[in-house]
């Protein structure tokens, strides 16, 4: 389809208008799937409290600390191995609700004694509460520690590891999950408030006495109300933008050279004279293309080197060269199809076991430049070239000429190296 000036610049208004709709678009999509106005969530049905408290009542040998007492209670209070011989703890956990809600609690009570190399579970219980509707529900357990067999057993742990750590700490782990309900809304929850009793030499030192946090039962958000319009619409509506934004870009950008372009009979007619027919595409160069013709024909006159035109079966039939040294400056008329990589028939063709004994190296050379060939952003004029080298090597290694074909995979290594080096941007 050929397209006159004045269509082109109808297409670059078109760009503009397709701009501005697809903007608008994409913001209807946005307000229709996103209202404004709305809160993210619902009202607050209730709130609620999660509470644990920890304590503990040890029986105590006769002493000058304690006035000879035999009980003491905690608190937060350091106790003495050499004095101390039960520590009666405890663990309540408490869920306090605004208003009276279906509670349900439930509680995986462990005991584990464990040093920074080490631990053992001493004790495991399973306990929960009825469902209940109440604003109050509370979960308690009690656990009896006998100091002396906690500190024999960490010591015989300790001799048989050869362990010389002289800290262990019995940790009690009420591991609470469970669920509140108020006016149809759920939440759940998990706590683990430890209650721990570190042993350091002669010292018993409590921790996680307390434990508090607050949570919300919020209602889920209404339904957004509706706009009346499908929801495809806002959908459509960008696809279609989008699609002409797309299409008209497409238009206006076209290159008018091809259709300015005579036939390639008539472009090189009045050069014919400087155009030499040669049998294969030079080798051994670094293609360098140009705009147009004239600009090739301008390179030749000024370096005084013929135009050459290769033939024969290769893509490059209308493609013309003028060479100087190792770089070939190059035209292609643009109704040429140009190919760039190795093409795969060529790899597959290195793969079928045609090639006489002995040339498995030159056969795993040659894939690996082929490879390097099909990574490399080449222009068309080099990738051909390439491949001529490809093709060249391959013939001299089924001729069982393995020397000649060495020397073609090396000059086919040093155009992809040359070619490799031009592709790379320049350092800043």
């Amino acid at each position: 389809m050929k397209l006159t000036s004045r269509g082109r610049r109808f297409a670059a208004v078109l760009v503009v208008v397709f701009v501005l709709t697809t903007v608008w678009a994409a913001y209807y999509l946005y307000a229709e799937t996103h209202p404004m106005g709305e809160s993210a969530t619902g009202p607050t049905v209730a709130t609620f409290t999660e509470r644990s408290v920890g304590g503990f009542a040890a029986a105590l040998r006769p002493s000058y600390l304690y006035n000879n007492s035999t009980e003491v209670y905690g608190g937060n209070i350091t106790l003495f191995t050499p004095i101390t011989n039960w520590i009666n703890a405890s663990v309540a956990f408490t869920l306090q609700t605004s208003r009276a809600a279906a509670i349900h609690l439930g509680e995986t009570f462990v005991v584990v004694l464990s040093t920074p190399v080490w631990s053992k579970t001493l004790f495991t219980e399973v306990n929960q509460t009825s469902p209940t509707n109440a604003s109050l529900e509370t979960i308690s357990v009690d656990y009896s520690v006998n100091v002396s067999s906690v500190v024999s057993l960490a010591s015989a742990i300790n001799a048989q590891l050869g362990y010389q750590g002289n800290e262990y700490t019995l940790s009690l782990d009420p591991a609470i999950s469970g669920s509140v309900a108020v006016a149809g809304v759920e939440q759940t929850f998990a706590d683990e408030p430890t209650l721990n009793f570190t042993f350091e030499g002669s010292l018993i030192k409590p921790s996680g006495l307390q434990y508090t946090t607050d949570g919300a039962l919020v209602a889920p958000p209404p339904p957004a109300a509706s706009s009346g319009v499908p929801a495809a619409v806002p959908y459509l509506a960008l696809v279609g933008s989008v699609g002409g934004l797309g299409s008209s870009v497409w238009v206006a950008t076209r290159r008018s050279e091809e259709e300015q372009l005579p036939p390639l009979d008539e472009l090189i007619r009045p050069y014919e004279e400087a155009i030499v027919t040669t049998a294969r595409a030079p080798t051994d160069v670094t293609a360098t293309p140009v705009k147009g013709f004239a600009d090739l024909v301008k390179i030749a006159d000024t370096l005084g080197k013929p135009i050459l035109r290769p033939t024969g079966p290769d893509p490059t039939r209308s493609t013309f060269f003028v060479v100087d040294g190792l770089i070939a400056y190059s035209y292609r008329y643009p109704g040429a199809r140009g190919t760039k990589g190795p093409s795969e028939p060529l790899f597959t063709a290195l793969t079928r076991p045609t090639f006489p004994p002995g040339s498995a190296k030159l056969i795993r050379r040659l894939q690996r430049e082929l490879l390097r060939l099909k990574g490399l952003p080449l222009d068309d004029e080099t990738a051909a070239l390439a491949r001529e080298r490809v093709r060249r090597a391959m013939d001299l290694i089924r001729a069982g000429n393995n020397a000649e074909a060495a020397l073609e995979i090396d000059h086919l290594a040093r155009v992809l190296t040359v070619a490799a080096g031009l592709s790379r941007p320049p350092r800043s």
